[in-house]
């Protein structure tokens, strides 16, 4: 027993000589560290769902981005083209409006006429909306859609947000519907008539092509709804990280270990948005869009509206497998040691090389932008400033493990390597002498 305790009490030394700390702590503090870690995977994953929310719904550039995307997209553009068709014939006697035009013999056949518009328009449609000055008005029109309705959302009722009848916050698709009847208007099937419908045009009442985002009685909600994503987005991600940096802090010698499963905390929740994005998208698609004409279009839309969603995830599991090998780095495996061994040189006598290259590094990855964060101000800074405090930590660390390290050892100590592995070759190489 006294032996048992003795050896307890000597420390665990490396192979350069310096003690390595110990792994085992209380067990309070790994039973608090699991139940912050789990709870950090729930707030997590509510957050990163909020912030999609956020920067998508509660963002006019952003959602317009997305629409003009939608737009660009074949099969939603099929879809768009259809309702526009529907809208303006559902609108619009088109067969009355015709009938004017034709000659007093030929007037019985503007029931047909309208039915051979309305096959026009349904071909014709697709390349309709594909046309540059078309995709332009539908930017512009959400553009102008979505900053009326944030206006309101954010309590700001000053403005021209609802419309006329002072009753709904609308899309405004009137002026694509215009454009489409002017394109029918010109169809080469009606021949005579055409010069005569080109004067006249189509009439189109004022509620054509008014798509409701939200009405008056339900402005209230949508505040409280939009606050709401806004709080989420905001405090649960701050809260997030304040739960992973309290269960780091409260591993007392075996803080590595917490933070590399901070790191695959981190890859989880990647992962697992990744795949909720997937299987929620299948499921809504099946039990929503029973036609399977439109599903084309409705995959392509769930695709491209929550594209942003995707891409903070992928970025979320990038930022966990850092963490990871950050942790790996500091670790105490033979592969971690050389590297540190190997760093040690060049982080004790050249820091500012070593800052050199590695802010080189780091503007090739600002001008890639893999993830929204590496293209804001906020991110640019707080990637900085983690760049800098991990490269500080590594060299007091590799201070304290190496501390006779001397400039340009680690390269001779590759030259030898190589040396060594050139004489070993060379021996293997020789024949053996027959005797």
């Amino acid at each position: 027993m006294r032996r048992s305790l003795a050896a307890a009490s000597v420390p665990v030394m490396a192979e350069n000589g310096n003690p390595v700390a110990s792994t085992r702590s209380a067990p309070r503090h790994r039973a608090a560290v699991a139940i912050l870690l789990g709870l950090s995977l729930t707030t997590g994953l509510i957050s990163m769902f909020a912030v999609w929310l956020d920067r998508q719904a509660l963002n006019a550039k952003a959602g317009t981005e997305v629409s003009a995307k939608l737009l660009a997209d074949d099969d939603v553009r099929k879809a768009v083209g259809t309702y526009l068709v529907d809208e303006l014939f559902s609108s619009v006697d088109v067969a009355a409006q015709i009938r004017p035009a034709l000659p007093q013999q030929a007037q019985a056949l503007a029931g047909p006429a309208a039915a051979g518009l309305k096959q026009l328009a349904d071909d014709r449609a697709g390349t309709f909306l594909g046309r540059p000055r078309v995709q332009e008005a539908w930017k512009q029109a959400n553009f102008k859609a979505r900053t009326e309705l944030l206006r309101l959302l954010d309590g700001d009722d000053t403005g021209n947000a609802l419309s006329a009848d002072n009753d709904a916050v609308v899309l405004d698709l009137r002026v694509l519907l215009q454009q489409l009847a002017t394109e029918m208007g010109l169809g080469q099937r009606l021949e005579g008539a055409q010069s005569q419908l080109q004067q006249r045009g189509l009439t189109l009442p004022p509620d054509a092509g008014q798509l409701v985002l939200v009405r008056s009685n339900q402005i209230g909600l949508a505040q409280d709804v939009a606050a709401a994503i806004k709080g989420l987005a905001l405090w649960l991600t701050i809260f997030t990280f304040a739960l992973f940096a309290i269960a780091v802090y409260l591993a007392v010698g075996w803080r590595r270990v917490a933070l590399r499963r901070v790191g695959w905390c981190l890859i989880g929740l990647g992962v697992l948005v990744l795949l909720t994005r997937r299987v929620i998208g299948n499921q809504v698609i099946d039990s929503l869009v029973a036609n399977e004409s439109i599903q084309p279009a409705a995959n392509s839309t769930w695709s491209i509206v929550t594209q942003m969603l995707h891409d903070i995830a992928l970025a979320v599991v990038v930022y966990g497998a850092l963490v990871v090998a950050a942790a790996w780095l500091a670790g105490s495996t033979r592969l971690a040691t050389g590297a540190r061994r190997a760093l040690a040189p060049s982080l004790r006598h050249d820091p500012a090389a070593v800052y050199g290259v590695v802010g080189f590094v780091y503007l090739l990855v600002l001008l890639w932008g893999p993830t929204p964060a590496t293209r804001a101000a906020w991110g640019i800074l707080l990637f900085a400033a983690v760049i800098v405090l991990g490269i500080e930590v590594l060299r007091r660390q590799t201070a304290r493990e190496f501390p006779n390290a001397k400039r340009g050892e680690t390269a001779a100590r590759i030259r030898a390597g190589i040396a060594s592995a050139r004489q070993r070759r060379n021996g293997a190489a020789k024949p053996v002498a027959k005797t």
